[in-house]
């Protein structure tokens, strides 16, 4: 009902905000963006995605008058909270692989950088810049996301009644028997990094999430391979807080009584468990124009692993956002242009607040 009308001729709608970019990007020829900003839990997220569906509406090259697609097309709509009968995407188009893969593209990136906080169940924890290709006649030819500032630190610690990123607890409750032997996985309450927050969000399911996570990656192009080391590495991350170390008698070095955690994880990552155990425990250290190996302390130790950790988890949604962009960056048509989704963290302020969220 907004397609072609101008924004006073309709009610306020996010549609109508969609159409008056998606219209002056092919009457004025210019690119176009459109901003999402405020607190958290003001619904940044959820416009993004409705600004993606309506314009995989609009600009599918690959329409159809078809109303027995219903089941189909709403199996397509990366949306996980949009009521029955609210989109017009539903209706009225069978979209094509593309369209079908950049609206499948929000519930991944979902799964691995929402998490739920004390104002919202569902709060993104990274900022991103969605930009959508179109030719010169107005069809969607491409798409590439730009991440920034993932909270890399609620990887290992999480503030009370918080929840870590959601794809913890989808694994965890959704991965049948034969992926948890895979993956080496325990209960939730084994896990020290997930100690903080193993509560349930109201009104979701983490095993159904996990099974449309799954689902999302497959439509995406992702290989049973790729996904499956995937969760290996989130499988790692939980190890790695497992890893205890212990200060050795009158000396400040430190030791691990007990490798079980780090033979876990150094099986999961396909590395040797001697040498990542050296490599905590007594790194090499550039002195001069040799290296020695230095003793490290508890502490330093223990900083070490939740570093690793941080890094591993951030080095993993890194590439699977360049895995998504693979996919939907097609080569761009002579003329093309673009209109631009800048979704950024919502403004928050706890009485503790992390490096990012200074940022």
């Amino acid at each position: 009902m907004y397609r072609g009308k101008k924004r006073h001729e309709m009610p306020p709608h996010i549609y109508a905000i969609s159409e008056a970019a998606y219209r002056s990007m092919l009457q004025d020829r210019e690119d176009q963006s459109i901003l999402c900003t405020g607190e958290s839990g003001a619904g940044k997220t959820e416009n993004t995605k409705k600004v993606i569906q309506y314009l995989a509406h609009v600009a599918s090259s690959h329409k159809t008058g078809t109303l027995g697609r219903n089941k189909e097309a709403s199996q397509m709509d990366g949306s996980r909270s949009l009521p029955r009968g609210s989109s017009m995407v539903n209706r009225s188009v069978q979209y094509g692989e593309l369209e079908r893969q950049l609206l499948q593209a929000n519930p991944i990136l979902e799964a691995f950088g929402n998490a739920k906080t004390v104002k919202n169940d569902n709060s993104s924890r990274f900022g991103k810049f969605i930009r959508i290709n179109f030719d010169v006649a107005g069809y969607i030819v491409g798409a590439n996301i730009e991440t920034y500032l993932l909270e890399k630190s609620r990887a290992i610690r999480q503030a009370k009644d918080e929840r870590t990123f959601h794809i913890f607890y989808q694994l965890m409750c959704g991965a049948s028997e034969a992926t948890r032997a895979d993956l080496l996985l325990g209960s939730a309450d084994q896990y020290r990094f997930l100690s903080g927050g193993a509560i349930p969000v109201p009104g979701q399911s983490d095993a159904d999430n996990f099974t449309q996570t799954m689902d999302s990656m497959t439509i995406m192009g992702f290989t049973p391979e790729e996904s499956l080391s995937m969760l290996k590495v989130i499988s790692a991350v939980l190890q790695f807080g497992n890893i205890s170390f212990t200060k050795e008698k009158n000396q400040d070095q430190c030791s691990m009584p007990d490798d079980t955690a780090a033979q876990k994880l150094s099986h999961l990552l396909g590395i040797s468990v001697l040498e990542f155990s050296r490599a905590i425990l007594t790194p090499r250290i550039k002195v001069g124009r040799e290296y020695v190996q230095k003793a490290q302390t508890k502490e330093q130790a223990d900083f070490a692993v939740e570093a690793l950790a941080k890094a591993t988890y951030e080095r993993l949604f890194r590439w699977l956002v360049h895995r998504i962009n693979r996919a939907l960056d097609r080569r761009q048509r002579q003329g093309a242009s673009f209109i631009g989704i800048l979704d950024i963290a919502g403004f928050e302020i706890f009485q503790l607040n992390s490096f990012e969220q200074l940022c």
